[in-house]
């Protein structure tokens, strides 16, 4: 089974010590503007065909931009035994303070 977590909740989740894997389902580009603290960027088809990438004795917490790839990864993972958790409606909308910006420089 898996859990939503809402973006104004997310927060809280991660603060309350999540000790899992955090996954960025997005393009690159996205991932490099800005990311949760500690995720790494996949992409969702290469997690379904080799889905031992990720541990599965620790939790995964997966996100996209709007919550619909995120979802299908949460699901998928869950039936294959993970304890799958998903940002619900995407990261597009969350200003917490867990995210890892890129430093932009004047050229």
């Amino acid at each position: 089974m898996y859990q939503m977590i809402p973006v104004q909740r997310l927060d809280q989740f991660l603060d309350q010590g999540f000790s899992g894997t955090i996954i960025d389902l997005r393009n690159r580009e996205e991932y490099g503007r800005f990311h949760l603290k500690g995720a790494v960027n996949r992409e969702l088809e290469e997690l379904l065909n080799w889905p031992g990438q990720i541990d599965r004795g620790f939790p995964v917490l997966f996100y996209c931009t709007r919550g619909s790839e995120s979802l299908r990864a949460a699901v998928s993972f869950s039936r294959m035994g993970y304890q799958a958790f998903d940002v619900a409606n995407g990261i597009q909308y969350y200003r917490g303070h867990n995210l890892e910006k890129q430093d932009f420089q004047a050229f």
